[in-house]
């Protein structure tokens, strides 16, 4: 029996003793992948590159740790950090007009894929809203459009469980931001028309429409045209 035990003993501290190089490791992923996401928001792709070059070099490390301990291979802080992964990898490939990462190719898990993947979907909403600020709906919308087709293509998934969660934010978030785009579009319809008409009055002070015949006709205004 004392046999048995030490090698129990033996096991669980080897166990721990990975546990805490691993959690370490995951938390400067998951700080370097975040890191990476911020970069993307500020159009520095170079520096976004460089950050998840190092984070998939300590994912690499990470796995490598792990051989021999199926017992943290699942734990919820390693799954945490390399979804995070993923997601900044397809944020980046995404936001330079690339095909999104192959899963085989990055080395991670299918589900761990997955459900980085859905992810992403709050993070292009981000995207869209700041490209709404800006008041470039047609980016926006590109966004959207990118949210939606993560989305339809999840959408019939029942696996795994933890999927159905983060599918049901996405689609919340899609309307959300279709509603939001709905307005921002109309806006900036509006503001443009205002613009035009403003332009059409300055031209008018600035006598530019000197004929008194072309004045009139111009002056004559059917206001529907600007709305």
């Amino acid at each position: 029996m004392e046999e048995i035990l030490n090698k129990v003993e033996n096991r669980l501290r080897e166990i721990n003793l990975v546990k805490e190089k691993t959690l370490a490791l995951s938390r400067e992923i998951i700080l370097s992948c975040r890191k990476g996401i911020q970069d993307i928001h500020n159009g520095d792709l170079d520096d976004a590159r460089k950050r998840l070059r190092v984070a998939s070099r300590k994912v690499r490390n990470l796995y490598r740790l792990l051989e021999g301990f199926p017992e943290l291979k699942n734990a919820g802080y390693i799954e945490n950090a390399v979804q995070e992964y993923v997601e900044a990898k397809c944020l980046y490939s995404i936001e330079r007009r690339k095909t999104i990462p192959d899963p085989d190719k990055i080395g991670v898990s299918y589900i761990t894929y997955l459900l980085g993947l859905c992810d992403t979907i709050g993070e292009l909403r981000r995207f869209s809203l700041d490209a709404m600020k800006e008041g470039e709906i047609d980016r926006a919308n590109d966004y959207l459009g990118f949210m939606e087709r993560i989305y339809n293509h999840i959408a019939e998934m029942d696996y795994p469980p933890a999927l159905k969660r983060k599918r049901d934010i996405a689609r919340s978030l899609i309307e959300k931001t279709k509603s939001e785009l709905a307005v921002a579009s109309c806006e900036k319809r509006i503001q443009d028309k205002i613009e035009e008409f403003r332009g059409f009055l300055d031209a008018v002070e600035k006598g530019k429409l000197r004929e008194k015949g072309k004045l009139k006709k111009e002056m004559d205004l059917d206001v529907d045209r600007f709305w």
